[in-house]
């Protein structure tokens, strides 16, 4: 492939082959290469496509309602000359209502048990009323430690363990997920264009919308993964 590459540049044309090579590459990490963690995602449970989504959705809201209401009032230093538009009361306002949603939103999934399911339970039972609902959605009791016990009064907090992995993702989505819209915006500034498409009227096109879904896909297919997944035990002999 390479050698192949290599003898299909052609004298005059080696910098607009080279602006096509680097937008393959890009398209091919951006979408393909992330894209497949949230298909594997959809497989693993509609929750696990639902919850990045929202927490993403989310952030975007209240970074804009934020940024509107306490925009530059609070903090006069500048979040980002590559975007003048976004402020740090914006950055910092949908960190913590990303937060509070991230903690809350399991709780209305878990209502819902076809959610829940994998995609092969759901192959064999569509209502997901025989499939086997994994521990992390069951509530458990967590004690709190001595300090916040005199400060709260109460020794312990029942709560369903998907809701840190929840409050984590939020995190996530609120402090590097937003850098994929940040990257978007690069990519416009360099070609001086004001929007990706207009098929969104005042939204810039699909793409301004898709920018940090990617990402907040990925991130949370490597953290189911890493910390919820069930792990399969060798059986070797």
């Amino acid at each position: 492939q390479e050698l192949y590459l290599m003898y299909s540049f052609k004298k005059g044309f080696y910098k607009y082959q080279m602006k096509q090579l680097a937008w393959t590459f890009i398209t091919v990490f951006m979408i393909v290469f992330q894209m497949r963690f949230a298909i594997d995602n959809i497989k693993a449970g509609m929750f696990w496509f639902l919850l990045p989504c929202s927490l993403v959705i989310c952030n975007d809201c209240m970074a804009y309602f934020s940024g509107k209401a306490f925009g530059k009032k609070l903090i006069n230093y500048p979040f980002m000359k590559l975007s003048p538009n976004k402020t740090w009361e914006g950055f910092i306002g949908a960190y913590i209502f990303t937060c509070i949603f991230a903690f809350v939103y399991p709780l209305i999934l878990v209502k819902f048990r076809w959610i829940l399911c994998s995609l092969a339970d759901l192959d064999n039972d569509p209502s997901g009323a025989t499939c086997e609902i994994d521990k992390v959605f069951l509530p458990e009791e967590y004690d709190i430690p001595p300090f916040f016990t005199g400060i709260l009064g109460i020794g312990s907090v029942r709560m369903l363990p998907v809701q840190m992995h929840s409050v984590l993702l939020g995190m996530f989505a609120s402090l590097v997920a937003p850098f994929g819209g940040f990257f978007a915006s690069a990519i416009k500034r360099a070609y001086d264009i004001k929007d990706f498409d207009a098929l969104i009227p005042g939204h810039g096109g699909i793409m301004d919308r898709m920018d940090c879904q990617f990402i907040m896909a990925m991130a949370t297919g490597v953290h189911y993964t890493t910390f919820i997944r069930p792990k399969v035990t060798c059986q070797c002999r």
